[in-house]
């Protein structure tokens, strides 16, 4: 499974081109294992990481989830995929191999006039624009870009699951609320998602105090599983919990 692609509306042979003229020292790109850019696929190193690629001329793949993305896709032609390195995909998946990959896909989709980008542990295609915006500031110390790599289903009253996260942790979450409307609960998703793609799984179980002074979130691994629920609790509960 190829983690990560670019999506482009030109031609194969167009992006073809335009890969051939990027200056990857210029990007702080070393094409490596005897690739150059006349290669169609090979490998790259990027802070300190290495990863392969290749451009396939190719639609748009199928999509579950569309972040501010604005492109027509039925236009993509064709795609440069990025993928983890051998050596770093056979071992755990740490935060700063996962921001490099970001940051490369960055970086390339500027030079090459990218118009979208698909995460497909996810399923998640973001417009390029939005993407390399919620890249810079994670490089800047804001939080895990949390909606261009997991997917998250709000289809059932008071939950928000998540999908693609244990890709990046090993562990999917599910959160439980007391019906708050949809962008309320994104806000404690969204912190609890930076946690775990950052810090790793949670292996125990834990209380985190919530946005609210009178609330706070039951954390529940269930290890084998490769889930964990992570609860709203508000009022007297949260502090009887609390006590």
């Amino acid at each position: 499974m190829t983690v990560m692609s670019l999506l482009s509306a030109d031609s194969f042979a167009d992006l073809k081109e335009m890969w051939q003229s990027v200056d990857f020292d210029r990007l702080g790109i070393t094409l490596d294992d005897g690739s150059n850019p006349a290669s169609v696929s090979g490998s790259m190193l990027f802070s300190g990481a290495a990863f392969t690629y290749a451009l396939q001329a190719c639609p748009a793949p199928a999509a579950t989830h569309h972040i501010f993305c604005n492109a027509d896709l039925s236009d993509i032609q064709s795609a440069v995929h990025i993928d983890l390195g051998p050596a770093v995909a056979s071992g755990r998946i740490l935060p700063a191999i996962v921001q490099a990959m970001l940051e490369l896909g960055g970086v390339l989709g500027r030079n090459l006039g990218i118009k979208a980008v698909f995460w497909s542990p996810a399923a998640v295609v973001s417009g390029y624009d939005y993407y390399a915006e919620a890249v810079a500031q994670y490089a800047e110390g804001a939080a895990f870009p949390a909606l261009l790599c997991v997917g998250f289903d709000m289809s059932r009253i008071g939950t928000v699951q998540t999908t693609g996260l244990a890709w990046l942790c090993d562990q999917e979450l599910t959160f439980t609320h007391p019906q708050l409307p949809a962008h309320e609960a994104m806000r404690y998703v969204v912190r609890l998602v930076h946690d775990l793609a950052t810090q790793g799984a949670y292996d125990r179980a834990l209380e985190l105090p919530g946005l609210h002074a009178d609330e706070v979130v039951v954390v529940t691994p269930n290890p084998d599983q490769g889930t964990v629920n992570a609860r709203l609790v508000t009022g007297k509960e949260a502090i009887n919990s609390a006590q």
